[in-house]
This record gives structure tokens, sequence and C-alpha cells, in this order.
């Protein structure tokens, strides 16, 4: 997928939980970071996970950003 500075997906409001809103506009400004969005929407990020690291979250955390980016995205 790419990513133009046109696309209306992405844009949108996160809804806030409570005291979210600092992780919130993180997450917005992260997700608008064009080359970092499209790095885990195309998934290159799967063949860096370390699987063998034990201090490590086996890529838990990597595979939910890229869940997000691409609901955030790729959703309608």
């Amino acid at each position: 997928m790419v990513i133009t500075k046109s696309s209306a997906l992405g844009k949108v409001g996160l809804t806030n939980l409570g005291n979210t809103c600092f992780m919130n506009s993180c997450l917005q400004c992260l997700s608008n970071t064009t080359l970092l969005t499209q790095y885990f929407i195309n998934r290159y990020y799967e063949k860096e996970i370390n699987l063998d690291n034990p201090l490590g979250s086996k890529g838990k955390l990597a595979k939910n950003y890229a869940k997000f980016i691409k609901a955030m995205w790729c959703s309608s």
C-alpha cells in the first residue's frame, strides 16, 4: 500500500479511554510517519522479529502495532 498525504485513512481521531490522550497522540504521530507505517503495512517487520531473546516479547508488540496500523490505514 502506498500512503499519500491526501489519503483520508489514518487521519481519524482515536477515542480516549480515561487518561489515554497522551498515548493516542503518540500513536497518531507514529502512524503518520509514512516510512514507518509502510514498513508495518507491508509486513517488512516480520523478518526482523527476534524470537530468541529471553527478555523480549516474542514480537507481540510489533504484531499488535501492525494490526493497529492496518486498522487505521486499510479498513473502512
